[in-house]
């Protein structure tokens, strides 16, 4: 009986002090973004960065095994809605990332966060999740929409522009980023114009440029539409006169040999550039050109540093069972950034740094090069309004 006894307290010790990483045998790691459609290749690069990220932690977070389901968001909040039920029915996942377009994140973070499941953006940033909604569950790993363009605002003020006309695509993130860029610019505003995302003539919108006649454009057209907006401003002369400003989505490695010698000049902002002098960057830079032949975008960068945030909240917490522990230790941010400065404040948006590149040729080559800190360690105006705590 004495031996049965102890043998019994013995086991019970063991299973009462298992930690939650020897209980959990697999992290379910959901991703949705645009994966078909026009932004394509921007769901491409989010995922190039999370898989170069999970070879080099042997694809486990945390020490735990991790399997990664991915469905396609495209580009409306049903489809999203469609997605991430697929995500969480079908393949029960416990995490969320990816996300590109604010719409679908506004519109999918309740659904799941009420569910227990977390969410962590690797792009999108709207401001109700970084106010009034913030949410327990919700990181995200990028900024608040407004960031970048309040850099660019900032750093045109301090350059003295004394005028900016502004250029966005017409949906919330557009709306967000030309709000942002007014907020610290105190030039002359010599206009706005909202356009449909697949809007590519832009002979009408040039022509209230030309009238308007300002020293800079701030532009929000990711994709195709920059394209076009880039080369027909050229096409039109305007470029010798009038600087172009905007989020380094601007002109990158994705559109540079479409956009050609029309980008040169462009000045952009943004918290991770590839030159950016870190270990962390360098190694992630390293392996991102030995694998794609180029340098990364910051969907790929942002993405990285959402798996090594896990990777490093996983082992601390011991696992995702306690989810308590596992939020706490998410909120740490205790991992390096490709950015350098990282941390999260109370709405769960970062504080960090804001950069500006200019876009310059170099040895027959498209490229940014780092011109200047437009902040310091910049944490979004909205996080007043969330009254979670910290």
């Amino acid at each position: 009986m004495i031996r049965r006894i102890v043998m019994g307290a013995a086991i019970a010790a063991v299973v009462g002090g298992a930690t939650p990483a020897m209980a959990q045998k697999e992290i379910r790691l959901g991703f949705m973004s645009p994966l078909s459609g026009p932004l394509t290749f921007l769901g491409k690069e989010q995922v190039m960065g999370m898989e170069l990220a999970l070879e080099r932690l042997g694809y486990k977070l945390g020490g735990i095994p991790v399997k990664v389901f991915k469905q396609d968001g495209r580009m409306s909040a049903a489809t999203a809605n469609q997605a991430v039920t697929k995500l969480v029915e079908q393949d029960k996942i416990d995490i969320l990332t990816g996300l590109i377009l604010s719409n679908q994140t506004i519109a999918i973070t309740k659904p799941l966060t009420d569910k227990g499941k977390f969410v962590i953006s690797g792009v999108s940033g709207p401001k109700p999740l970084a106010g009034a909604k913030c949410n327990p569950n919700f990181f995200a790993i990028s900024w608040q929409n407004e960031g970048p363009s309040e850099a660019l605002g900032k750093f045109m003020t301090d350059r003295g522009v004394k005028s900016v006309f502004a250029m966005s695509q017409n949906y919330v993130a557009g709306r967000d980023h030309v709000a942002g860029v007014w907020y610290y610019y105190k030039g002359q505003r010599k206009g706005e114009v909202y356009v449909p995302r697949r809007h590519t003539d832009y002979s009408g919108e040039i022509a209230r440029i030309r009238a308007a006649n300002p020293e800079g454009v701030f532009m929000f057209l990711p994709g195709r539409g920059g394209i076009a907006f880039l080369k027909q401003m050229q096409g039109a002369g305007l470029l010798k006169n009038i600087k172009i400003y905007g989020g380094s989505w601007a002109a990158d490695e994705h559109s540079f040999k479409a956009v050609g010698d029309a980008a040169i000049g462009a000045e952009l902002s943004n918290p991770w550039w590839a030159q950016l002098d870190n270990p962390t960057n360098k190694e992630f830079v390293a392996a991102f050109r030995k694998k794609h032949g180029r340098n990364p975008v910051f969907y790929a960068a942002f993405m990285y540093d959402v798996i090594n945030l896990l990777d490093a909240a996983i082992k601390e917490a011991g696992g995702i069972a306690d989810k308590d522990k596992f939020r706490a230790a998410l909120r740490k941010a205790n991992f390096k950034s490709v950015r350098g400065s990282f941390k999260f404040n109370k709405n769960h948006f970062p504080i960090q740094d804001f950069y500006i590149g200019k876009v310059v040729k170099k040895d027959g080559q498209l490229t940014h090069e780092v011109i200047g800190k437009a902040f310091s360690d910049l944490g979004d105006r909205y996080a007043k309004d969330c009254k979670m705590a910290k």
